[in-house]
Formats: C-alpha cells, structure tokens, sequence
C-alpha cells in the first residue's frame, strides 16, 4: 500500500514538472523551431526575392460569393526591402508599390494622392507580406510574444503563441494567436483579432517550390473570441511564380 502510494505521488510530480516546464516554454524558441520545420532560418534570410499570385474568394454569410480578386505580388528583400501588388478590379487596373517605407498607389497608371487611399493600400500590402512570411515575421522586433499552452487545433495538438503589436502611441493593436504542431513544429494556423472581429485561419496546404513550406490554401473563418466559428468568410490560395 505504501508502495503504492510513492508511486503515485513520484507520477504526480512528474507530471506536475512537465506542465510546469511546459508553461515556461520560451515563445521565442518555438518560432525557431518552426522556422527549422519551414527550411531553416538561413534558407529565409538568403532569400533575394518571390512572386507569386493570390486570388482571394469572399463570401457572404449565406455561403454565396461576394467577390473574387486576382493579384500579383512582389517582393524583392535584397539589396533593400520592396513590395509591388497589382490587380485588376471594376475593369480598373490597380498598382501598389511600397519602397522605403512610401507607398505610391496607380489607378489605371494614374498616380492617387488621397490620403484615405494611400492608407487603405499601404494597410493592404503590408498585410499580404506578413500573412505570406509567416512564421517568419513573427522575429519582428515590433511584435510581443508570449507562450499561451497547448491546445487542439483540426485534430492536432498544438502549441499557442500569442503575438501582440502596439500602435505607435502604446495602446494596443493587432493580437494573433499561431498554432503550432507540438510534434512537427509546423504552422497550422492563427487566429487574430481586428478592431472588433475575430478570425480563424486554417493553413490547409503548404506550397513545395521554395523549400519553405510557405502556405498555399488557407480558410478563414469568422469567429467569436473563443474560436467558434459563425461562417466561412474567405479562401486564399496561393500560386509561387518566382522565387530566388
């Protein structure tokens, strides 16, 4: 009986030390890992340069289709860092390039100065590259993280990491939750809150071109803050034309 109970209590401290060290986990660490499962972080920092198209579908809250979008992206990163997004969209071609920080937005090759424009493209543009250089971007100096815990994303374990961002001024901005296989390290998906929405992205595919495993299709979902899901609000995939 004695016996017995040793045991149990040498079981319990065990794994009251594996929780604890797993809520100590470093949310730093994870991302290196998942950058190892993604082809490693000296494969993302010689990365010179990648095109590629993104069409993006939107849907109602019926299911039927809001809008359809094609574009174009590129984003050269050597010798200094620059974007350029172009689409076609109400029959007007549009062109957004943002270099050194200074966004220039076309209509139709028809340079726009409104502000509101200028804000909405730059907003837009700097989005595309955050979403598709994840987990990469996640090593951003202007991005808190912290470890959250496991949790079960589609039927895999994950591990939580919450990465905050703050507007100039302290108060707070973007928050998103990225799930990560605990087994795999490799990105599932994040959830991230906006304003006053909440969606849920699932990676449902990983392209194989770059040796980065960058996401090819993902689902987003929108969702109340506990990640219950109200209706399919969007598919994006994602077609790699250049990459050196």
């Amino acid at each position: 009986m004695i016996k017995t109970v040793k045991v149990l209590l040498v079981i319990c401290v065990v794994i009251l030390s594996l929780e604890c060290c797993k809520s100590e986990l470093d949310p730093r660490t994870i991302v290196l890992k998942s950058l190892e499962a993604h082809g490693g972080l000296e494969k993302w920092n010689r990365v010179k340069e990648i095109s590629y198209k993104k069409t993006t579908v939107l849907y109602d809250s019926l299911g039927a289709i809001e809008k359809q979008i094609v574009q174009t992206h590129k984003n050269t990163f050597n010798p200094k860092f620059k974007a350029e997004m172009i689409w076609v969209e109400d029959t007007i071609q549009k062109k957004v390039i943002l270099e050194n920080d200074k966004i220039s937005v076309y209509f139709d090759d028809v340079l726009q100065s409104s502000p509101e424009l200028q804000k909405k493209y730059y907003n837009s543009i700097t989005a595309a590259h955050y979403v598709i250089w994840q987990p990469f971007k996640l090593l951003d100096k202007t991005v808190t993280l912290s470890y959250v815990g496991i949790d079960t994303v589609e039927d895999e374990e994950v591990d939580v990491v919450k990465a905050s961002y703050f507007k100039p001024n302290g108060s707070p901005s973007n928050t998103w939750w990225y799930y990560f296989d605990v087994k795999s390290y490799k990105l599932i998906g994040n959830m991230v809150h906006h304003g006053t929405t909440y969606s849920y992205i699932v990676n449902t595919k990983h392209e194989d071109k770059t040796g980065l495993s960058l996401n090819a299709k993902r689902k987003s979902y929108l969702t109340d803050s506990l990640r219950n899901p109200k209706f399919l609000r969007a598919d994006y995939t994602y077609e790699i034309l250049e990459f050196n």
